[in-house]
This record gives C-alpha cells, sequence and structure tokens, in this order.
C-alpha cells in the first residue's frame, strides 16, 4: 500500500492507494500513528508546502517503507519547462501531474482554490510550462481586515448567496473577495482559451466546491487531486 502526504500551509492530508486507487484520506496530520498500525505501508511520497514535521519524522523511524520527497529532481512523468524549477512548489508538481493523467496528451489549466490560488498550464505535449499564483479567498479577506482601521473579518461561510452590489460593509466586502475571484478565474481561463483553443480545466484546493458552483467557465473538480498526483509520482519512481 502506498501513501500519499499533503502538507500545505494550513492542512496536512494523508492518503492511502492500492495501485492508483485512493482508498481513504485522513486530514489530521496525527493520524499518521494509527496509519502505520494498522496498515502496511510499503511506499511513502511527500510534498511539503507548509512546515510540518511530524509525519517525516514518523516515517523516518520506519526503515521498511520506502519514503521519497517531491521536489523537480524526482522522476517525472512531466517534462517541467518553469525557468527556476527548484523554486516550482511540490503540490503544484503533484496536482498537474495528477492533471495531466486526467487528460494525457491535451491542454490543462489546473487551479488550486486553496491558501493561494495557483493556476498551472500543462500544455499538450506533456509539458508543465508554468502559470500565476494570487493571493487565496481568506488571505484577502484577511489582508482587507489586518490593512484597514476599521473593515471587519468576514467569515464566508456565514453567507448563502454572493450578490454583485453588497448592501452593507460585510456583503460589500464578500462581494469585492468572492466575485473578484470569480472574475479572475474566468478571465484567465478565457486568456488560455483564446491562446490555445481546446482547454480542460481542473480545479482543487479546499475553496474549489465554492468556485465550481460559480464560474461559468465548464470545469472539472478533483478534491483530491495533490494525493493523485503525489501517487502517480511516487509509482514512477518504483522499480
Amino acid at each position: 500500500m502506498n501513501l500519499a502526504v499533503d502538507i500545505g500551509n494550513t492542512q496536512v492530508k494523508l492518503g492511502l492507494f492500492e495501485q492508483n486507487e485512493l482508498k481513504e484520506v485522513f486530514h489530521d496530520e496525527h493520524s499518521i500513528d494509527e496509519i502505520l498500525k494498522n496498515f502496511k505501508i510499503e511506499n511513502a511520497i511527500l510534498s511539503k508546502t507548509g512546515s510540518s514535521e511530524l509525519v517525516e519524522f514518523k516515517l523516518s523511524q520506519k526503515k521498511k517503507i520506502k519514503t521519497l520527497f517531491l521536489s523537480h529532481e524526482l522522476k517525472l512523468p512531466l517534462k517541467i519547462l518553469y525557468a527556476t524549477p527548484q523554486t516550482l512548489g511540490a503540490d503544484r508538481i503533484a496536482g498537474s501531474t495528477a492533471a495531466n493523467s486526467l487528460f494525457p496528451q491535451k491542454n490543462i489549466l489546473k487551479i488550486d482554490f486553496g491558501t493561494c490560488i495557483t493556476y498551472d498550464f500543462v500544455n499538450a505535449q506533456n509539458e508543465f510550462c508554468g502559470g500565476a499564483i494570487s493571493p487565496g479567498m481568506m488571505m484577502r479577506f484577511k489582508a482587507l481586515h489586518n490593512y484597514t482601521a476599521k473593515l471587519p473579518l468576514i467569515d464566508p461561510m456565514q453567507f448563502t448567496s454572493f450578490e454583485l452590489t453588497g448592501k452593507d460593509t460585510s456583503t460589500s466586502i464578500l462581494s469585492g473577495v468572492v466575485n473578484g475571484i470569480k472574475e479572475e478565474a474566468d478571465g484567465i481561463i478565457n486568456e488560455y482559451k483564446l491562446r490555445f483553443g481546446d482547454l480542460n480545466v481542473v480545479a482543487t484546493g479546499g475553496d474549489a466546491g465554492l468556485f465550481a458552483s460559480l464560474l461559468k467557465s465548464e470545469i472539472f473538480a478533483r478534491p483530491y487531486l495533490v494525493l493523485e498526483g503525489l501517487n502517480r509520482i511516487l509509482n514512477y519512481n518504483l522499480p
């Protein structure tokens, strides 16, 4: 059994795989003890965007588990054309790898609606070309609150609709952030369509569910895209 670990900026996700099939997902790094106790893990791979060390430490104590750390230096199914591959986030590599496996030899825009919003383009030649990084939804709410004297911190979960015209300060902030991201994402998708024609859009990340329902463009939502990509890269590096 394979273990894929996505150490993000705000959350750690651990996925258990049999070959390419995702069997179970854990959303707490402390689940590593339960996993190592109850499952026969033979291979593991870690993507580190955040700073948690617990899972890495626990795996280091299990010498029989082959453990890889994702970076551009691993053997990858994609060719990386990024000018500074050493600065390329492991989660971007993993998510793009999974998106490419869903639509091989197709133009793909992968959008990760997480702490940051990342846009990554993989062309029909299976080449990772690069993309864009933008502040995520909560980062935008916090910036408006932290860098002003009077604007409140908004919890979007308290709202059920996102009107274009806010009726008070809270709903005006909500409109600016949520509708701003929606228009940003739709605009970037349309730019890629104009330049490259046929385009497959794959979305992931904690806020992907919200924006999948708001975007005008047709997108394919995949909540565990990074874990899926990690597992594919792990299998790609096994004998």
